[in-house]
């Protein structure tokens, strides 16, 4: 069997979803009836087709994963992980991610804990209010 990583991390904007979630999309987001996942403005926002089964075919060879994103909409990006149930996919994950100059550093954090909020910053703690 081929070496797995230990550790894989996507983007969010144009790696999993379509658009850039600070710019193309207008929070908050719902979900539908029918499954579906709108914005403010009834517009459909959807994943990449391939992406669920990418996430969970990582997950079941037990590959944990992480998001990484720049983006400062912090609160529809966290949003639209927990529609798209994509948060049991993640470990961990970190807008500002090119903030650290180590990157073992990074990875080593990343995989202290169980919490998938994006945060505002590599500082603030993830379990206060």
């Amino acid at each position: 069997m081929a070496r797995l990583p230990k550790l894989a991390v996507f983007d969010l904007d144009y790696t999993l979803w379509p658009f850039w979630v600070d710019t193309h999309v207008d929070p908050p987001f719902h979900k539908s009836s029918d499954g579906t996942v709108r914005d403010r403005r009834g517009q459909d926002v959807r994943l990449y087709p391939e992406v669920p089964e990418v996430l969970k075919r990582l997950q079941s060879l037990g590959v944990p994963g992480a998001a990484a994103s720049r983006t400062s909409e912090i609160e529809g990006a966290n949003q639209l992980l927990e529609l798209f149930d994509l948060i049991r996919c993640y470990l961990h994950s970190y807008p500002e991610w090119n903030e650290s100059s180590n990157s073992k550093s990074r990875v080593r954090d990343i995989c202290k804990g169980r919490n998938w909020a994006l945060r505002s910053s590599l500082e603030e703690s993830p379990f206060e209010a």
